[in-house]
């Protein structure tokens, strides 16, 4: 990397574009990892100057204050920064339109004491909301050095290289007192016309028009988003399943690996890089949406519209942006959580977002729906998508009440100009999200994959190859704890729906596999002879090309019906799957069926989100959630299914609610003691 002679360091608010202004600065020479101690993300890049010096920068959080009950574990980090570093130099960037409330940060960051750069950002866009910013005035005021910039398009980024050179060789320290709003008003020359945003907000912040204008765009957001990304799932299963699995497989094979390790590399490893990939379309286009709306202006609007109705829970308004893209896939909704600023509001919302049935859950609820009450399907899937919502919502409440009634701190929600999303910026910030969850996640979800995997191959009789059959190891152990399961209404020997339980742990499409293989088996598949075929990955790569076309095709219907609602019970009776009658067949009832589904709903979340989860909360923290989410799951859809038993057996029905409420009532308030222990020892290491 050379001899990196400078670091530098890069501060401002939210929504500034200081993250804009370091991708146009460093551009692929970026590493991201957390800082010590915190799940807050770290970026380092390096650039050249003109002058052939090279630069290290630092891009520290986005914070309106470094007073740590402003803005919680960020401010603190970049308190900490700049207080036990020494930065060759602190470029402050602020936005051009809103410079009255970004200069208050200025204050702060000058008692540090370090070497100041005001970096003015946005001149276009003050341009389009009527403002001429005098930088001259600004760097009399302040005394400090000044250069404005367009971070999105480069303008003055040249400039401010030169400028960065000048500095580094030579700082003059003159800064002055000032104060802020005075400041500002010297600084601004309105033109007098009224602003594109002002123009925009009259009807985005309408009392009336903003809400039902923020539910759409999150509609929108979901749909589209989930959708677009489903047309790519199918070639990203197809090609890295044809290429890791079955390739490595016939790899194995052929150069005599024993049966083992072949499951081991091809199930185990090539497995969970092609379930690691099928996250990747669904997961890049929520980021690619995510990032448009971002760099528009318009998210931190949703935030400030939703906030009064996410206060009751003890969340703020952004929380709602990481639950709402659950709906589609946990994974990337835990991941979004790390933008709370407040690590109550972080915490809860990544405790709370795994209850937010994913899309990979409908397949589940299609599928027993189906077979169990086809004509009120509809109602079954929403029913569960709203019971999931409620559970979310008094988790959340209990948390608040429990563990963070005395943590609220002031939420700041600034609402830059609106503007063009840039490409450039929209696409870059979008690649280094989905490099993250590739290289964060990605690692954690492959080890857990590996080990379900073997245990799935590996037969009670010592074979290997018995994926979706009886004699694995899997389905051994799922009949061994069918029992714990009867309560619930799964029936005394439906062994397939606990197996199902394990498998859904990969994913929860992966449960409807599962159930239709076991149901109704058609035998094993597994690898006696010695000799595997050599994949043919040309034809899987034309394949998923193939299904690329074909899922385009249906994407308007998609779009219309992103639940695929549409669909639900209109099969007819000649087509019906031969594991419908199995099914049928063991469970006790459709109402067990119904109680099998809530569980499936709340149980525990895929390895994916366990992964992330662990990443941006710690063990201990995925601990809590994952049995919280265990025994309320059991709680709950046992005493469903004993509601439905308090005609018939009254005195078992009462007994056993009475019973599970009380075991939860304990559990519940043991977990809020190791929990309040665990917060207790969070605070004090990030006041250290």
């Amino acid at each position: 990397m050379g001899d990196i002679t400078a670091q530098i360091a890069i501060i401002g608010s939210p929504n500034c574009g200081k993250t804009t202004l370091f991708n146009r600065l460093t551009g692929t020479h970026q590493r991201t990892g957390n800082w010590p101690g915190v799940t807050v993300e770290r970026k380092d890049g390096r650039f050249n100057l003109p002058g052939g010096q090279k630069v290290t920068a630092v891009d520290l959080p986005g914070v309106y204050s470094l007073h740590d009950d402003i803005q919680g574990v960020e401010a603190r980090v970049a308190h900490r920064y700049l207080r036990e570093h020494n930065p060759a130099l602190v470029l402050v960037v602020l936005d051009a339109t809103r410079l009255g409330r970004q200069l208050s940060l200025l204050p702060d960051i000058i008692a540090t004491g370090k070497p100041i750069l005001l970096v003015v950002n946005m001149l276009d866009s003050a341009k389009a909301e009527g403002i001429d910013v005098d930088t001259a005035a600004l760097a009399q005021g302040t005394g400090l050095p000044v250069v404005g910039v367009v971070s999105s398009t480069g303008e003055g980024v040249a400039a401010l290289k030169v400028k960065i050179q000048a500095l580094l060789e030579a700082y003059p320290l003159v800064s002055e007192s000032f104060d802020a709003t005075e400041l500002a008003k010297r600084v601004y020359r309105p033109t007098g016309q009224i602003s594109r945003t002002q123009k925009i907000d009259r009807w985005l912040l309408h009392p009336f028009y903003a809400l039902p204008f923020f539910l759409l765009v999150m509609y929108m957001l979901f749909t589209l988003a989930v959708n677009l990304g489903a047309v790519f799932i199918d070639f990203f299963d197809i090609v890295l399943g044809s290429i890791f699995v079955e390739g490595t497989r016939w790899l194995a094979v052929s150069i005599g690996l024993p049966a083992g390790l072949q499951a081991v590399l091809a199930d185990g490893l090539g497995g969970g890089i092609q379930l690691v990939g099928t996250f990747i379309p669904v997961i890049g286009c929520l980021y690619l949406c995510m990032s448009a709306l971002e760099d528009s202006g318009y998210l931190s609007r949703a935030a400030f519209v939703i906030d009064r109705m996410m206060a009751k829970i003890g969340l703020p308004g952004q929380a709602f942006i990481p639950l709402i893209i659950g709906f589609g896939c946990n994974v990337p909704a835990v991941m979004a959580a790390r933008a709370l600023g407040q690590e109550s509001a972080r915490l809860t919302t990544i405790f709370i977002a795994p209850f937010m049935s994913c899309g990979a859950r409908l397949s589940v609820y299609v599928f027993v729906g189906t077979a169990f009450f086809p004509a009120q399907a509809q109602n079954a899937i929403f029913a569960l998508y709203l019971l999931g919502i409620l559970v979310a919502i008094g988790s959340a409440w209990l948390l608040r009440r429990k563990l963070f009634k005395d943590m609220a701190a002031a939420t700041i929600t600034e609402m830059p100009a609106y503007h063009r999303p840039l490409l450039r910026n929209v696409l870059t910030q979008t690649w280094h999200r989905l490099h993250a969850f590739i290289w964060r996640a990605g690692k954690r979800i492959l080890m857990v994959v590996l080990v379900l995997n073997v245990f799935a191959s590996w037969g009670t009789d010592g074979s290997w190859g018995n994926q979706d059959s009886e004699s694995s190891m899997l389905s051994a152990t799922g009949k061994v704890m069918t029992p714990l399961f009867i309560p619930l209404g799964v029936g005394d020997n439906n062994w397939p729906a606990t197996v199902g339980l394990f498998t859904g742990l990969f994913a929860k499409e992966v449960v409807v596999g599962t159930l239709d293989t076991l149901y109704a088996p058609v035998g094993t598949d597994q690898v006696t002879s010695g000799i595997v075929p050599a994949p043919d990955v040309g034809a899987d790569i034309k394949a998923g090309l193939f299904s690329i076309a074909a899922n385009l095709a249906g994407l308007s219907g998609a779009l219309l019906d992103p639940l695929g609602l549409g669909a639900v019970g209109q099969g007819s009776e000649h087509d019906t799957p031969a594991s419908y009658t199995a099914m049928l067949s063991v469970f006790p009832s459709a109402w067990g069926a119904f109680c099998y589904l809530v569980f499936i709903l709340l149980y525990a979340p895929c390895v994916a989100t366990i992964g992330v989860m662990q990443k941006e909360a710690g063990h201990v923290w995925l601990g809590f959630s994952v049995v919280w989410s265990l025994l309320l799951s059991y709680w709950l859809a046992s005493n469903l299914w004993h509601i439905g038993l308090l005609l018939s057996r009254p005195e078992v029905a009462l007994g056993w609610m009475i019973g599970s409420s009380a075991v939860l009532l304990i559990a519940y308030r043991s977990i809020m003691f190791y929990m309040q222990r665990d917060l207790k020892h969070r605070i004090a290491a990030v006041n250290i």
